[in-house]
């Protein structure tokens, strides 16, 4: 009986350091959930990850270093490996690398689909960036005071602009958006002054203010039908403008300060059977030299 009693007490034993055992691996590769943040290090840089929707292992990505302490080109990691799980970067965090001066051209991942405010705002040695066709969100001020960075691909997957976004980035010589775009907002290509010409897809609806004051080396402006409303001030400090088309048949709404410093004497084309009505709406009652098409 002693004997019996003695292994049955073993196995109890056993049992109970194993299920012991296992409770305690469980613990240990759990999966984090949102809000949960670790720190992993990816091409010599050491990055604060936050779990933004753990069911499916997506995170938003942070650099942990002092700006200056990153220079160069960087690429970021379209995946990290925590605790036995793997988490999928999708989100370049707000304020990500705001003020890294240093950094010279970024490779964002296929799996990026947003870069959030201010992610890098004042990379003043900013000159190329990769984008990935995943893209959909450009937050406000992304890209703002990036004044060395000649060229953005704007992405098909593109489906909104943050404020700001590119304001200041006076070396980014053509912006070509994709129909995905339905609203420009306020101040986003304030200031870049290397922008030439500028025609709109046909899904603009809205230009929000300021959007394209001081683009001073802008020449030709081209609305296709769809635009509806044109802030205050988005031309103000455009001096260069040679002529503008607009092919709406209602005048767009706008203001007086709209294109308050462009010429009034431009030739600014139209349908032949709205020119009474561009001619009495405000903002538009400023130009003198209408020519009437179709």
């Amino acid at each position: 009986m002693k004997t019996q009693f003695f292994q049955t007490s073993k196995v109890k034993g056993l049992a109970f350091v194993l299920a012991f055992a296992c409770i305690c691996l469980a613990t240990s590769c759990t999966k984090l959930r949102s809000g949960d943040t670790f720190t992993i290090e990816s091409n010599g840089i050491n990055y604060r990850c936050e779990v933004i929707v753990s069911h499916q292992n997506y995170v938003r990505i942070t650099p942990v270093a002092r700006p200056g302490a990153v220079t160069g080109a960087i690429s970021l990691p379209s995946t990290v490996q925590y605790d036995g799980h793997t988490y999928i970067v999708s989100q370049v965090g707000a304020n990500a690398f705001n003020n890294y001066s240093g950094i010279t051209s970024v490779t964002l991942p296929s799996t990026i689909s947003t870069i959030e405010a201010s992610a890098f705002r004042n990379c003043q040695s900013l000159t190329n960036v990769n984008v990935p066709t995943s893209i959909s969100v450009i937050g406000d001020s992304a890209f703002a005071n990036c004044n060395r960075l000649q060229s953005f691909q704007f992405v098909t997957s593109l489906s909104s602009l943050g404020q700001a976004c590119f304001r200041g980035c006076s070396s980014l010589a053509n912006v070509s958006l994709p129909s995905t775009i339905t609203a420009i907002p306020a101040d986003a290509f304030y200031g870049c002054s290397s922008i030439t010409n500028l025609q709109l897809p046909s899904t603009i609806l809205q230009i929000g203010d300021r959007a394209f004051a001081y683009c001073s080396s802008l020449g030709d402006i081209y609305f296709d039908r769809s635009v509806q409303t044109i802030g205050d001030s988005v031309f103000m400090g455009c001096n260069a403008v040679q002529s503008i088309t607009c092919l709406t048949a209602t005048p767009p709404a706008c203001s007086t300060s709209t294109f308050s410093t462009i010429p009034v004497d431009i030739p600014v084309t139209v349908m032949h059977s709205c020119l009474a009505n561009y001619q009495n709406a405000i903002g538009w009652n400023r130009f003198t030299n209408y020519i009437g098409t179709y």
